[in-house]
């Protein structure tokens, strides 16, 4: 049995290492839930839907520690930021709608597309 569905998935020493690499991606905007999400529930066999509950719960304080740094590099534009905020906090709500009714194997199948596009976007973008 896997350590997310019937044992504490905190008891995993890769837990910690996980998320210091999800940090680290963060921090440079890479997007660390990218790989946190897969990271716990491939690693972890945490339930998709609780995978995307925990990177939702952790990033608004990683978000502010990377944010901050920014600020402080002169690298933050507080009126595009906000705006940006408005409009993702409409679309947050939405998906987290559609994403609570929604059954796990279909979440991963368009999580594992999503990763697939980004990465073929980055490709494409890195040949010009």
């Amino acid at each position: 049995m896997g350590v997310g569905r019937g044992a504490d998935a905190l008891a995993f020493p890769w837990a910690a290492l996980v998320a210091g690499a999800t940090g680290i991606l963060s921090g440079l905007s890479i997007g660390g839930g990218s790989l946190l999400v897969p990271a716990l529930v491939l690693l972890l066999d945490v339930p998709q839907h609780v995978a995307q509950g925990v990177v939702l719960a952790t990033f608004p304080a990683v978000a502010l520690v990377a944010a901050w740094i920014h600020w402080r590099q002169g690298f933050l534009r507080w009126q595009l930021a906000l705006r940006v905020t408005a409009g993702s906090a409409l679309g947050a709500w939405l998906g987290a709608r559609l994403g609570i009714g929604a059954p796990e194997a279909l979440l991963r199948r368009l999580f594992g597309l999503y990763l697939v596009a980004i990465g073929l976007y980055a490709l494409y973008r890195s040949r010009r």
